[in-house]
């Protein structure tokens, strides 16, 4: 494990995770974000109730019980703090997610809206329209 937090999230339950997000891809990493975990599980609603325990938020402010009725089929981020959890059941998702993070890191994207267009590429398929400035 690289850090305490990704030791506290596979003691809650999950088959892997890798800290992700700007603080992983960008050199040097700034400092004043949050840290983001990549989290594969092999359930979510079992996974989100455990973190919720824990005191971790659907981010949004949406009440876990609201989520649970109305899941996501690829992802759910929940918050603690500058902690967030990229929470997936979809080896698939996870596996691009960390090619994507592979490929900023590789290119040091420091703009977010690189990142951005990247991950939605990689993603979802989506293509990029706007052109960086």
């Amino acid at each position: 494990m690289s850090n305490d937090h990704e030791a506290q999230v596979m003691a809650m339950g999950a088959i892997k995770c890798a800290s992700v997000g700007s603080r992983v891809t960008c050199n040097p990493p700034p400092t004043d974000t949050d840290q983001d975990i990549l989290v594969l599980v092999d359930r979510l609603e079992p996974f989100i109730m455990t973190a919720y325990q824990a005191r971790f938020d659907v981010a949004g402010s949406v009440p876990v019980e609201q989520w649970l009725t109305t899941p996501t089929t690829l992802f759910a981020s929940l918050t603690r703090g500058e902690l967030n959890l990229i929470c997936t059941e979809t080896p698939d998702f996870y596996n691009r997610f960390m090619a994507a993070s592979s490929v900023a890191k590789r290119l040091n994207l420091m703009q977010k809206a690189d990142r951005i267009a990247l991950f939605q590429a990689v993603l979802y398929g989506a293509a990029c329209d706007e052109v960086p400035t």
